[in-house]
């Protein structure tokens, strides 16, 4: 496929033509099983979606008059998807945020909201506690209220992350979500744990404050869902995340939930440039950009201070195990 005239086509910027590459091997993919606009408010619900989306979703809800171009995304989206059922790691995604058309960035969303019927019975099967798999469902509506937030219009972000949970990879128990994943090259470095070993990648959505009480109800409760989920025993869980930074003790006070955090884990060593998760997570803006921002928590005041003293943030690993 000519992925740049694709991209044209769907407005896009050059630059995220390749991006389109996860899809090429779709070209003539079977609609997807969306259910009219109006037999469609159950989907809509279990997904959790702010009115001002939900509304936008239905008036945009596609019909005979979409352009081929983003009905082929849809489509092709919703091929991936399913053929990606069971499938470990992660699968790239196109970026459609700089598209002017509603209809391509929210492509990949109808796509998701077809592919709901699946995603339920896929839980249902392994035996995932039902309001393991509302909250998981539920992620999607939070991703696109964010994207709103980021970008000032309905869209989707980052459909690579959503795509997660349609694999069967990604389960939300409580405040913390969990993904599964096993020790290789790549992984952070535990001691005692053989390449192979399965471990879970702890994830902490934005979802309110991160209190020891809910963080231990969660982790409490990750080795049986994450035992139905995988069928092994997962003993150990891996952060990689700027909330680990140890920078943050010189900012926040002793008795802080992400100190509380912190305290959980021991770090590997590892870590990473941290500059742009900081502002995506803590300013939702989608780039580095110090200018554009106004702080108003302690949090915020203490990312732009560490900055304007030449510092930078980073992104560490660090590993605990479950009880």
């Amino acid at each position: 496929m000519d992925l740049p005239s694709i991209a044209r086509a769907l407005g896009i910027v050059p630059d995220a033509a390749p991006t389109l590459s996860t899809l090429a091997e779709f070209p003539t993919p079977s609609p997807a099983p969306l259910p009219s606009p109006e037999a469609a408010h159950d989907l809509l619900d279990a997904c959790a979606f702010r009115d001002d989306d939900r509304a936008d979703l239905l008036a945009l809800w596609p019909d005979e008059d979409w352009p081929e171009a983003a009905r082929w995304l849809l489509d092709a989206s919703y091929a991936r998807i399913m053929a990606d059922v069971g499938r470990p790691g992660w699968v790239d995604w196109p970026d459609l945020t700089s598209a002017d058309d509603a209809r391509v960035r929210c492509a990949p969303v109808y796509a998701f909201l077809a592919a709901v019927p699946m995603l339920l019975e896929l839980h249902r099967s392994r035996g995932i506690p039902d309001d393991v798999t509302a909250a998981t469902v539920a992620d999607l509506g939070r991703h696109v209220a964010k994207t709103r937030r980021m970008f000032g219009r309905v869209g989707l972000d980052l459909p690579i992350w959503i795509a997660l949970h349609y694999r069967g990879s990604l389960y939300e128990v409580g405040r913390l979500q969990y993904e599964t994943s096993r020790i290789d090259d790549d992984s952070p470095q535990v001691p005692g744990l053989e390449h192979g070993t399965p471990v879970t990648r702890l994830h902490i959505p934005a979802a309110g404050p991160l209190t020891p009480e809910a963080v231990d109800a969660s982790l409490a409760r990750a080795g049986e869902v994450l035992r139905a989920a995988t069928g092994e025993e997962v003993q150990v869980a891996t952060c990689t995340s700027w909330l680990l930074d140890p920078q943050l003790r010189d900012y926040l006070p002793p008795d802080s939930n992400i100190l509380a955090f912190q305290d959980r884990f021991t770090l590997t060593g590892q870590d990473g440039p941290g500059d742009s998760d900081v502002f995506r997570f803590v300013f939702e803006c989608p780039e580095f950009a110090p200018d554009r921002v106004t702080p108003t928590t302690r949090l915020q005041h203490a990312v732009l201070d560490l900055l304007e003293r030449g510092g930078s943030w980073r992104v560490p690993t660090g590993w605990l195990k479950l009880p």
